[in-house]
C-alpha cells in the first residue's frame, strides 16, 4: 500500500514527498482521513529517501518503522482534496539505525510532526 504519490526532493539527509488525500483511498472515511495517518506518510517518506539513495544499485535495502518520540498532531483529520507535503530530515544514524524528525503541511499550515526512528539493512552487498 502505497500511500505517498511524488518524491519531490531528496539530499543526503532530507527528503521531501507529496500526497493529494483522495477519495476511496486507503483509511479514507466520510471525505476524511485521521491525522494519526501522518505516522504512515512519514513512514514512507522516509522508506523514499532510502529508496531513492539506493537508486543506482541493483537491490534496495529492507527497513521497518520502529517508534516514534515527540508525535504532534495539530489537526484531528486531512480533508479529501488536501494537498499534502511531508518531509523528513535525519537527524542521526549509527549501524542500521536511524532517525528522522518528520513534518507534516498543507500550504504552509503546520499539521503533525514527529521523530521517528528506523531500522534499515544497510548496503545490500
Amino acid at each position: 500500500m502505497i500511500l505517498i504519490d511524488e518524491l519531490v526532493h531528496c539530499s543526503a539527509s532530507e527528503v521531501v514527498c507529496a500526497v493529494t488525500v483522495r477519495d476511496g483511498a486507503p483509511f479514507v472515511a466520510d471525505g476524511r482521513v485521521p491525522a494519526l495517518v501522518s505516522l504512515e506518510y512519514f513512514a514512507q517518506t522516509v522508506a523514499a529517501f532510502y529508496g531513492y539513495l539506493s537508486r543506482d544499485r541493483e537491490q534496495f535495502t529492507m527497513g521497518m518503522l520502529l517508534g516514534t518520540r515527540e508525535l504532534e498532531l495539530l489537526t484531528d483529520y486531512f480533508h479529501v482534496g488536501d494537498a499534502l507535503t511531508v518531509s523528513g530530515h535525519e537527524l542521526w544514524s549509527g549501524g542500521n539505525l536511524a532517525q528522522f524528525r518528520c513534518e507534516l503541511r498543507r500550504g504552509p499550515e503546520l499539521l503533525a510532526l514527529a521523530a521517528i526512528s528506523v531500522l534499515h539493512a544497510g548496503e545490500p552487498s
